[in-house]
């Protein structure tokens, strides 16, 4: 503004001069028409000739000054952007920093379970293994009783049929036992069932079961041994060399005895080829139910018993009662009860 001033008054002074006439001039210039005072008329072209490029200078600043106050909101705005990205940036990182921390997490989870899978699949080949190991045991059990080792509970297997345990006389001669009478603890007035499947205590008293019977004499030809004592002591056996029991579809039959040996006489014999009775099935010959009509256990009825030895206990060896006891006609009386009865198997191979 300063330099617009300084323009103006110089062009003022110049417009003085040329107005007023030296001392020297004879006469006086004819005056001009009066015109309105502007910087133009003023100054005429020499004055607006010098301050024109000022002007023109004044106006470029204004325009440039105009401009960098556009640049400067352009500044501004961009000054915002980058502050509004480096929030987001900074929200950017802390999201990835969480994620990290999750990743993190997750890969503990991971691993974790990695740890528990490895320890699940090692304790499965373990099982594994131990099954393996008793499927092969199992696979190298013998199918009857051993000989000459100590009388114990084996188990052996047959085929068909799993693994099961048995009662074994074998110091000198292999014997399974499949039925044991001595002191009346067992009730052996069962079902069809019981008798099937065996029932008792390998320690007390028990049957073995028919259904092992069947498998046991089906694999291979038995022998039977049977062991007797009265209330007296007194002592007797019966020997039969094929004894063979049909399967549950046969209502397992008494099939065959073979040929008899012994003291106690052939008691065993009537009930050849009979199928078995319990309470709940009646296979006998009789008129009525043996079971029913005499109090007995399962046996293979005829109509209805001469060698029986499921019957009822009757400690003090006499028969007090319809119900027949432990009996075997052909060495004692209906009337006598046995106090001690005994039956064993063994595979014929295994004679002494």
């Amino acid at each position: 503004m300063f330099q617009l001033s300084s323009a103006i008054a110089l062009c003022i002074l110049l417009q003085g001069t040329l107005s007023h006439p030296s001392d020297n001039q004879d006469k006086e210039l004819p005056r001009i028409a009066e015109e309105p005072l502007t910087i133009g008329n003023q100054c005429n072209g020499y004055c607006f000739s010098v301050l024109k490029p000022i002007l023109d200078h004044f106006v470029s600043l204004k325009e440039g000054a105009d401009a960098s106050s556009e640049f400067r909101d352009k500044i501004h705005s961009l000054e915002e952007t980058v502050k509004h990205l480096q929030g987001q940036l900074e929200n950017t990182k802390t999201q990835l920093k969480d994620n990290e921390n999750l990743i993190k997490e997750k890969d503990e989870r991971i691993n974790d379970l990695q740890g528990q899978l490895n320890s699940t699949t090692a304790r499965f080949t373990e099982i594994s293994d131990q099954l393996r190991a008793c499927k092969q045991t199992e696979e190298n059990l013998p199918n009857t009783c051993p000989s000459g080792s100590p009388n114990g509970i084996y188990q052996i297997k047959l085929r068909g049929s799993p693994a099961f345990k048995v009662p074994c006389v074998s110091a000198a001669s292999g014997w399974t036992v499949v039925l044991s009478r001595f002191d009346g603890s067992e009730n052996f007035n069962r079902t069809w069932r019981d008798y099937r499947n065996g029932f008792g205590d390998f320690s007390g008293e028990f049957f073995i079961g028919l259904e092992k019977l069947h498998l046991m004499t089906r694999s291979q030809h038995h022998e039977l041994y049977i062991q007797l004592r009265d209330v007296n002591g007194s002592t007797a056996i019966a020997n039969y060399d094929d004894f063979i029991v049909g399967s549950e579809q046969e209502e397992y039959k008494l099939k065959s005895l073979g040929k008899y040996s012994g003291t106690a006489g052939d008691s065993l014999r009537y009930h050849l080829d009979k199928k078995f009775t319990t309470t709940d099935r009646d296979n006998d010959l009789g008129d009525g139910h043996c079971v029913s009509n005499h109090g007995g256990g399962g046996w293979w009825y005829g109509a209805c018993a001469q060698g029986f030895l499921t019957g009822k206990y009757y400690k003090d060896g006499r028969r007090l009662s319809k119900d027949y006891g432990i009996i075997w006609v052909d060495w004692r009386n209906f009337n006598v009860s046995l106090t001690f009865a005994q039956m064993m198997i063994r595979p014929q191979t295994i004679r002494v």
